[in-house]
């Protein structure tokens, strides 16, 4: 590269700095701090993946038929991030989870992406709704 393409563009509009000692510092120290950060962030998915373990299983209620098993409509994914959200305080993607469909009463498998490196798995209880 040119020095003059430096000296004459990247520099005034400080879209580079000369390679000195205490730039290079400052380069290494940032990327420590955010190889840091991104580690915290893994760490609290992986908290949030082993609460979703231990605790194991979210009940949903849904009015079904009263000769079968099915239930009006389908289990969402809303509908289960709201059960995850109440029961540990936690708010979830809808997007990131993934549900089988659940159309009949029963126990259901369910996972949610975390983090690019961790997935909680946990399990749907569908439950009939009790008539007033």
């Amino acid at each position: 590269m040119p020095l003059g393409y430096f000296r004459n563009l990247l520099r005034p509009n400080r879209l580079a700095t000369p390679a000195t000692a205490g730039a290079l510092k400052n380069i290494e120290a940032a990327r420590q701090a955010e190889i840091s950060r991104a580690n915290e962030v893994k760490a609290k998915a992986q908290a949030m993946a082993t609460a979703l373990a231990t605790i194991g299983k979210f009940v949903i209620k849904k009015k079904a038929a009263s000769d079968s098993d099915a239930i009006f409509g389908a289990v969402t994914t809303a509908e289960v991030v709201a059960a995850v959200e109440q029961q540990t305080g936690r708010v979830l993607d809808k997007r990131n989870v993934t549900l089988p469909e659940i159309k009949t009463v029963g126990t259901f498998d369910a996972t949610v992406k975390l983090h690019p490196e961790v997935v909680g798995a946990f399990k749907v209880v569908v439950q009939r709704e009790k008539n007033a």
